[in-house]
């Protein structure tokens, strides 16, 4: 809460408009939200095909937080230490490459459409200014149908690509009591965990 008190103080000084937070849970964002005087205006969170994180999606929007995802493509060039052998890449899901087919584009592209069209801002890794203008074509071109939609939704693998194990504390078990995958935030071992 240290550094949102410092960020809430820009937004007073007038030096920024916005503020949000990235990388949350649910029971992370239950705790620390009634101690906020700014509401975060944005939830940067992991998004993609392959990993939809839909309770955490409409957990933002229904508190006025707009989902920006990062890896909108599958993070196909994620470090090392984050891959494991289960991973799924969202561009090389059969779901996705068969959109792509029929839109005739890279299934990197059906990605951003799948993001932008469900109402989240993806920020992909872009270097380059054809990267750029094709990225922001694509998404105001040729929109996907509801079908199409429909059948990314289903192909939901709840695959996180960006495990975090460098974020971890000691005493944690794995990268898995950094996502509160339990439904609560996982303590040290010799506190009990938070409901």
């Amino acid at each position: 809460m240290v550094a949102w008190r410092q960020c809430e103080q820009l937004v007073d000084e007038g030096l920024v408009r916005y503020i949000g937070m990235s990388n949350m849970t649910i029971p992370k964002l239950e705790a620390v939200l009634p101690l906020c005087r700014i509401k975060p205006a944005a939830l940067e969170m992991e998004l993609h095909p392959a990993f939809q994180q839909p309770e955490l999606f409409d957990y933002a929007v229904s508190h006025q937080m707009l989902p920006i995802g990062f890896c909108p493509l599958g993070s196909p060039s994620r470090p090392e230490r984050d891959r494991t052998p289960e991973d799924v890449a969202a561009m090389e899901m059969k779901e996705v490459v068969e959109i792509a087919a029929a839109h005739g584009i890279h299934p990197a592209l059906v990605c951003l459409k799948w993001a932008v069209q469900r109402g989240q801002v993806p920020i992909p890794f872009s270097v380059k200014e054809p990267q750029y203008t094709s990225n922001l074509a694509c998404v105001t071109e040729d929109p996907l149908t509801d079908e199409e939609k429909e059948k990314i939704r289903r192909a939901d693998r709840h695959c996180r690509l960006v495990k975090g194990q460098v974020f971890l504390w000691p005493g944690a078990k794995s990268w898995e009591d950094l996502w509160d995958v339990n439904g609560y935030i996982t303590k040290p071992a010799n506190q009990a965990p938070r409901p």
